[in-house]
Parts: structure tokens; sequence; C-alpha cells
């Protein structure tokens, strides 16, 4: 084998595991002090493979090493030199590619189908409002209430300019009252009633019209005990009936004594009712000097407004069944009250027809749309 950049090996000499080497050029002569210096240094960094070189005996060997080392270990200089050489580390692994999401393109099969809402459940048919019989209550155990009106007296005349602060006075009996409980429901002249929580205290009769001046003739007075849910007791004793005048006493009325005839006296439904008032509305009367039976005496409730899609109509055969009208839309309606004979015909008297005006505040619509949950509220008559 031949070397190159045109140098001959002169002489090795080795001692253990360093060795010198001399060079000469070609022309025969060593290159000095500065080159033995630059070849022992080479040698010395690359301790390994010198150790390796100076163990063999071969001149051949470690003079084409030598030569390698000269040339700067130039792979170039030594072909199958990189063979003795340990792999290059392996080159470090790509960072992983990032995807990132792309926007299909809506197709026929789902475009849309983001936006389009899954089908509600139907709403319930809304609940008929009706008109029915319920459960009386019990009748109070004995001894029954009584109540009385101590003033004015039957047929007692009361000055005109007395009358606004004339004090009504009630005597009551097995019965008592309390704020937000029972009470005692006192009427003028079919008026609605005022209800009494205090038996005891005087009422004047101003407070008892309404609004409404009072005028010189003939006025009644009715009195008789309510529970707290306004239904009235109707047992012997509980209703009071006092005939008076204010002014003077029409002479022609008196004998012919109104209160001793057949007497229908509205109690409930009264006012406003919100809320659960309102689903379960109570319709209640008093009733004097006749009996109900069927094909007989009856009275008949007509409740009527614009959220009903028909009236509703109910008869009253037996005295003592409240009624009760149920699932009112909200609205204004009016309750009228007939006393009836058995042709169906009213029975004479200024009390035995009787329409009121209530209003229903709640959250359901009009009978023939589809409700909505009810709301909770209170009920604001009294």
């Amino acid at each position: 084998m031949r070397l190159s950049h045109q140098f001959r090996s002169r002489s090795v000499e080795s001692t253990g595991s360093n060795s010198v080497v001399a060079l000469r050029s070609p022309g025969g002569r060593a290159s000095g002090p500065h080159a033995r210096a630059r070849a022992r240094a080479s040698v010395n960094s690359s301790g390994r493979l010198l150790a390796f070189l100076g163990s063999r005996s071969s001149a051949f060997t470690t003079t084409f090493a030598v030569a390698c080392l000269t040339v700067g270990f130039g792979a170039s200089a030594c072909a199958g030199a990189a063979d003795n050489l340990p792999p290059p580390p392996p080159p470090p692994p790509p960072p992983p590619a990032v995807v990132l999401p792309t926007a299909s393109a809506p197709t026929a099969a789902n475009e849309g189908a983001s936006t389009t809402k899954p089908a509600s459940e139907p709403t319930p048919a809304a609940p008929k409002p009706t008109l029915t019989e319920g459960t009386p209550s019990p009748d109070p155990t004995a001894p029954l209430p009584q109540v009385a009106i101590a003033a004015p007296v039957r047929d007692q005349v009361v000055a005109s300019t007395k009358a606004a602060e004339f004090a009504v006075r009630l005597q009551v009996k097995n019965w008592q009252t309390e704020k937000g409980a029972n009470h005692v429901h006192l009427i003028l002249d079919n008026k609605p009633y005022k209800a009494i929580y205090d038996t005891k205290a005087p009422i004047k009769l101003s407070e008892l019209t309404g609004g409404e001046a009072l005028t010189d003739g003939y006025h009644v007075l009715v009195a008789f005990p309510s529970r707290s849910n306004h239904e009235s007791v109707k047992t012997k004793g509980a209703l009071a009936i006092v005939p008076f005048w204010i002014g003077k006493k029409d002479p022609v009325v008196a004998k012919s004594n109104p209160t001793t005839k057949p007497m229908l006296i509205y109690s409930r439904p009264k006012g406003d009712y919100a809320g659960a008032m309102a689903d379960h509305l109570l319709v209640d009367f008093q009733l004097a000097n006749t009996k109900l039976a069927e094909g007989k005496h009856h009275v008949r409730v007509t409740l009527d407004g614009d959220s009903l899609a028909a009236p509703l109509s109910a008869n009253v055969t037996s005295f003592g069944t409240p009624l009760y009208a149920d699932h009112l839309p909200g609205g204004t309606y009016t309750v009228k009250v007939e006393l009836l004979d058995s042709d169906d015909k009213l029975v004479g008297g200024p009390w035995n027809t009787t329409t009121r005006t209530i209003t229903v505040t709640v959250d359901r619509p009009a009978a023939s749309a589809t409700p909505a949950s009810p709301a909770d509220g209170a009920h604001h008559g009294h």
C-alpha cells in the first residue's frame, strides 16, 4: 500500500504505550524538532488508538496509522478507518406532528342537524273547568254555635242623622273566633259580607255598605258563623236575621214582614282569588224559611266569564252541600245564585237572586288553550 502526501516511514521506536515516530521528507532528511513535537502531540491525543497500534509488531501497520494521524485522521485519507470507530449517535426523533381539526363541509345528510332541536313532549290537555258538589265540613259538636244580633233589635228605627255611626252589636256563643280562623259573616241588605273576628267589638253600619250611602227605609241584617275556609255553619240557631228601619217605618212593608218568607243568602265566592285558592273555589250560601228537595225548591248556581267556553251551572237540592269551582282560567267571572221552585221559576223576594263579580288570577290560559302550571298565590277575599 502506498501512503498519500508522499510520506514514507523511516523508523518507529516503541516503548510501552508511548511511541516516537521519526518522519522523513522525500529528500531523506528529518523534518526537525517542530515536526517531531507535532507528531508526538498527535499520537498522544489519540491514546487509545496508539495503544492499539503499539501492540502490533508490524511496521507496515504502524507506519500506516501514523500517516493517517499526520493528515488529520480524515476519513478521506484512509479508507476503511471508520470501521474501527464507534457508530455515530442516532439523530433525535422528529417532533410529533400536530394535526389541526378541519371543518368538513356540510352534507345533505347532516346539514342543519346541529341547529334542529329535538321535538318536545306534547303538553298535556288542559283540565276542564268544573262546578260540582263537594263534601261539607262536619257540623260542630254540641253545644252548637249560637249567633244573635243585639243591636239593632227587630223593627227598630234608627235616626237618619245617626245611621252611619250606629253600632251593630253581636252576641255569639259556642264559637271561638280568631283572626285568620273561625269568624262571623255579617251582611247588610244582601251586600258582600264583612268578616268579624272580634265579635265583642261594635261595628258601624257605614262599614257594611261597601261605600254606599245609607238610605231611609227598610233594611235587613244577617249574621252567621263561618269556618276558616269561609264555609258557613248551618246548624240550628246559627243564623240570625233582624229587619230594622232608618228614618221612619213603613207600615205596609212592616206588615208583610219579608224576612219571614224564603230567603237565599249569598256568602261565597267574594273578591279576588289567586293561585291554589283559585283552583278550588268555594260556592256557599245560607237559606232561611224554606227547605231544598228534588222537584221542589232548589238553588241554581251559574258561573260565567270570557275565559270559559260555556257557562258552568249546577243545581243544589240538599241544603248544606257546598259547590266548588275547579281549574278556572284567569279572568273575571260572574257568579249567580237563584232560588227556584219546582217549575224552575224564581221564588219571589229581594234576596233570592244575586249576582257577584269575582276575579281569578292564575298562570293558566283560557280553557280552550293549553294550560300552564298554576302558580302559587294567596287568596285576597275575606
